[in-house]
């Protein structure tokens, strides 16, 4: 009850209720640091391992490659897989072959976006590996690099390798590697 201001009293009617706040607060997402990214990469990796390669399509191209553009051309498979391994995982596989070069491309996404890549390869005796990390928008924030001469098979994970700042999306760091991925896969 309210009493007005020549004493009398007043009923109170009921009055729309103001909405009550429903919606929690706005709990802002620590940023992830990059140590915290790589352990969410290489467990990932590691579920992919397990599942193996499933529901996969396979698409060949041959290449002709020789030692010099006026030498005979040899005949090279160019193989790409892109493997839907589940709702979340998707993983893409490339092997891709020259006149004394090659390389085996991996690329892993989760929910369409790339996370992590593998790159393998080497030619005229040469070997090397490079592991690209993304964050969760797709930049690089990771590129291990490691090499063996005179044959010799690579060893442990690399060395960080400088970072072009000109280039933060995973897509500008490997759109060599991703032109050859789509020679095969738009080729008939």
């Amino acid at each position: 009850m309210l009493f007005s201001c020549g004493g009398q009293q007043e009923t109170s009617q009921p009055t729309a209720a103001a909405p009550a706040a429903t919606q929690a607060p706005a709990v802002e997402e620590k940023p992830q640091t990059k140590e915290e990214r790589i352990q969410e990469i290489k467990l990932w990796y590691s579920e992919i391992q397990k599942m193996g390669m499933k529901n996969c399509q396979t698409k060949k191209m041959v290449e002709y490659d020789g030692f010099d553009p006026e030498a005979d051309q040899m005949p090279f498979d160019q193989i790409v897989k892109t493997c839907k391994l589940d709702a979340n995982y998707e993983l893409i596989r490339g092997e891709f072959r020259g006149y004394e070069w090659g390389y085996d491309l991996s690329i892993y996404k989760k929910e369409g976006k790339i996370f992590f890549i593998l790159v393998t390869g080497g030619g005229e005796g040469n070997s090397f590996e490079r592991r690209f990390y993304c964050d969760r928008d797709e930049n690089l924030i990771e590129l291990l690099e490691n090499e063996a001469e005179g044959g010799e098979d690579v060893k442990g994970p690399g060395k960080p390798a400088k970072l072009d700042p000109s280039k933060p999306k995973i897509q500008d760091n490997i759109a060599e590697y991703l032109a050859d991925v789509n020679a095969v896969l738009g080729s008939k």
